[in-house]
């Protein structure tokens, strides 16, 4: 029908690969941070670590009082300050111009092709296919709430890039005050506390972008909701109640401030001491992989951590029979999925995934015209288009605070773009895979490339997917642990949940699994490997949340397990410690 054909072909001729180069260069644009931190700030963040382990070891000249120590002090301080403003500064220069310029344009541009997409559509369909006319009207009042929301969502990429920049001041602060322990633990203690001080406010405005950022997410989804009539995006609704957090946030300014602060500073000496005891005993006969080791797991520097790579995978379904198939049979909803016209099949939000459909190898929605006519007339009958389980956004968000909690354990998390894991398998649409038998999901793993032998454990699989058979999961994590005869392919997973600030730590829970953590003596949600299922423990994490730092956190017997893990692992020892 040539009603249906016209809009095909602008879809697919005009509007996809005008948004592909759209979306590629938002990429760009958000790689940029993770370019530099990898290229740029880790190493020269290694040599200022080498070069601080050399002034700890020297031996205090008393004749000059301690010049030689001064000298190497203001070297160590002087590198630090002077990358920090080349290096840093210009990295949130660049990508802030660089966002603003890509989503300004891309709005506009895709606003404006949309509009002329629908109107040429409803003048052929009027003559053709009245029904179909009707309908792009729809679609193009869809496409201007698309455009609201893409434009909240610009705000909240904004306010995640301030966030940045506060976490990036505060580890320069906590840099700062640990070179300090270049002249003994007595000013090592002093000016760790005074710097965790300055540190401490700075992770006390960053709660509150985290906040602000959260219940613009719950404003958005009620006014997409609202707009769209889509029951799931108006129970999102509810995320505006994050506005509430603030009132414990005030409560925690000076617990922040005063205690966790500066208390974090302190534990990273305990950090370094848990790795390099660790080191020591499984090294100690070769002394020049001990040292090697020190310097990649950044003893004596900041930040303390091993690096290791996050190799991050979202479930992709392409506009197939097979997606069809889940849709008809109630596996799947997508007009839910795609914020389109929906009752969330009748549930709370709780079991619905933030996830998205999109034009193949864009940010665009999919319109509801081309929704419909796919569960009615099949995959051939529209232009390419894929279904996810969670947003690029809001995974991005949980690797941030997986990269955040990870230096509480002594790891450093970075990670490559976001990739597709495409699958074709009811195994693993909800993932057939559960704490008894993990068999799919290491199918899955194996899919993504990963080795039954020989497996490089420095980089973990972290694969975001459609549910588990197990409704109540929301993460599950295939380790590799000899002892207990579980071998390779390794890797962990989750899905999503509303609300995010409540199960923003699954992502960080299961990679502690991967390298060696377990539920035992984790005894309230204060802590990041706590698990709901063995319930109890409120009153012992409401000062924490009321108090002090206000989210879960990792242990020092965290750490301490973590990097006995990685040393007597074989595996993982070849692998993170070569």
């Amino acid at each position: 029908m040539a009603c249906r054909s016209v809009s095909t072909w602008i879809t697919e001729k005009i509007l996809t690969p005008v948004s592909r180069f759209i979306t590629e260069a938002k990429e760009v644009c958000e790689n940029i941070g993770q370019w530099v931190e990898e290229q740029v700030n880790q190493p020269i963040e290694e040599w200022v670590s080498q070069e601080e382990r050399k002034c700890k070891r020297q031996k205090c000249k008393w004749w000059c009082a301690c010049c030689n120590k001064w000298f190497c002090w203001i070297v160590v301080v002087v590198v630090k300050v002077v990358t920090w403003v080349v290096v840093t500064v210009t990295k949130w220069v660049v990508t802030l111009v660089c966002q603003i310029v890509t989503h300004v344009i891309g709005i506009v541009i895709e606003l404006v092709l949309k509009i002329i997409h629908r109107l040429v559509t409803f003048m052929v369909c009027l003559f053709t296919d009245p029904l179909q006319a009707f309908k792009t009207l729809w679609d193009l009042w869809n496409d201007i709430v698309d455009t609201i929301e893409d434009i909240i969502d610009f705000i909240g990429v904004l306010l995640q890039d301030l966030k940045g920049m506060l976490s990036d001041i505060g580890r320069l602060l906590e840099g700062l005050g640990r070179t300090f322990c270049i002249f003994g633990k007595v000013l090592c203690s002093i000016f760790t506390a005074i710097f965790g001080f300055f540190s401490g406010i700075f992770a006390w405005l960053e709660d509150i972008v985290d906040i602000l950022a959260d219940t613009l997410e719950g404003l958005k989804d009620l006014i997409v909701g609202l707009l769209t009539f889509n029951w799931c995006k108006i129970q999102g609704g509810l995320g505006i109640l994050n506005i509430f957090r603030l009132i414990p946030s005030v409560t925690r300014l000076l617990g922040q401030v005063f205690y966790v602060g500066p208390k974090g500073l302190v534990e990273k000496a305990k950090i370094e001491n848990i790795i390099e005891t660790a080191l020591e005993e499984v090294f100690s006969d070769d002394p020049e992989r001990l040292e090697r080791s020190k310097r990649k797991a950044r003893l004596g520097g900041d930040p303390i951590g091993v690096p290791l790579t996050i190799d991050p995978r979202r479930l992709a379904i392409r506009s197939s029979d097979f997606l069809r198939r889940l849709h008809n049979e109630g596996i799947l909803n997508l007009h839910a999925l795609a914020g389109r016209v929906s009752n969330c099949s009748g549930k709370f939000i709780y079991s619905a995934f933030d996830g998205e459909v999109v034009y193949t190898g864009t940010s665009t929605k999919v319109s509801q015209s081309d929704l419909d006519d796919f569960i009615s007339l099949g995959p051939n009958s529209v232009p390419s288009f894929t279904a996810y389980p969670i947003k690029k956004a809001t995974f991005k968000r949980y690797l941030d605070l997986a990269r955040r909690k990870g230096f509480q354990i002594g790891l450093n998390f970075t990670w490559p773009s976001i990739k597709d894991l495409v699958v074709s398998s009811l195994q693993h649409v909800p993932l057939q895979s559960d704490t008894t038998d993990d068999t799919a999901q290491r199918e899955l793993f194996a899919l993504m490339g990963r080795p039954v032998e020989n497996e490089d454990l420095s980089t973990v699989p972290t694969v975001a997917v459609f549910g588990y058979r197990d409704l109540s999961l929301n993460g599950l994590t295939s380790w590799y642990r000899p002892e207990l005869e579980e071998f390779s392919p390794s890797g962990v997973t989750f899905r999503t949940r509303f609300p995010e600030v409540a199960l923003r730590f699954v992502p960080i829970h299961e990679i502690g699994h991967y390298y060696g953590l377990n539920h035992e003596d984790h005894d309230n949600p204060a802590l990041i490997m706590w698990t709901p299922k063995e319930g109890g423990g409120i009153v012992k994490a409401i000062p924490e949340y009321l108090l002090l730092s206000g989210e879960a956190n990792f242990t020092l017997d965290d750490a301490e397990a973590t990097w006995n893990y990685i040393t007597t692992t074989q595996q993982a020892r070849d692998s993170i410690l070569p």
